[in-house]
């Protein structure tokens, strides 16, 4: 059964986020990965209308996957998505990119497993 999956990450990440992606692909999990990449400043004129389709995307999926990655801990879209990915039910998972990350406040607050990239871990983790 696919798991439709909405991934959380930050831009500078983009290049390991390709890699994670890949990486569940070769490893046939039956993953789905939905995300929107996010260009516009969260607290832009358009940010309104970014929070309104990223919900979207969020609602159609039942797991939010959080990439962690050096400066995730920092991006008030991420620490938005987790907020919003808790209030509409999604079970999230933290994944560190590597070791040594600092994990977002948003993941400690709501008690988020983290884990290590480990594609059968995470799929383990998502049940």
């Amino acid at each position: 059964m696919t798991k439709h999956i909405f991934l959380s990450f930050v831009e500078e990440d983009l290049a390991l986020v390709r890699l994670f992606r890949g990486q569940a692909k070769n490893k046939k999990s039956a993953l789905e990965f939905d995300d929107y990449s996010v260009k516009v400043p969260y607290n832009s004129t358009n940010a309104a209308y970014i929070r309104g389709q990223i919900s979207a995307k969020i609602r159609a999926a039942s797991v939010t996957i959080v990439l962690i990655g050096d400066e995730t801990y920092r991006s008030d879209w991420v620490a938005w998505e987790i907020a919003r990915s808790v209030e509409l039910g999604n079970k999230v998972i933290g994944v560190r990119l590597k070791a040594g990350v600092t994990t977002p406040a948003a993941l400690i607050s709501s008690r988020t497993q983290v884990i290590g990239w480990d594609i059968d871990a995470i799929v383990l983790a998502i049940g």
